[in-house]
């Protein structure tokens, strides 16, 4: 099983302090998908204050590649957790 801290050694530019405010994260954890491939889940901000709106708390997942690199963002946004763990039964 991959653990944050391993994703956090190998990608430190994506969780310095400056990152996490730019982006507006909140929260980072690492989830499984039922076939154990490792993604990294974030509670975030990010762009949804744009036009004008108030920002509101979302999910957003990115696979966990090969040497634990980050991989490109999932399309998707979730509202809860829960929403998350059920996307990744999936797969």
């Amino acid at each position: 099983m991959v653990r944050l801290a391993a994703v956090r050694e190998a990608n430190p530019t994506w969780f310095t302090k400056g990152n996490k405010e730019f982006f507006g994260d909140l929260e980072y954890k690492i989830l499984h998908s039922k076939q154990h491939v490792p993604h990294l889940v974030r509670q975030t901000y990010a762009w949804s204050d744009m036009f004008g709106q108030k920002p509101v708390a979302h999910w957003r997942v990115n696979p966990i590649g090969p040497n634990m690199k980050i991989e490109n963002l999932i399309d998707m946004k979730f509202s809860t957790l829960y929403d998350v763990k059920e996307w990744l039964k999936q797969f």
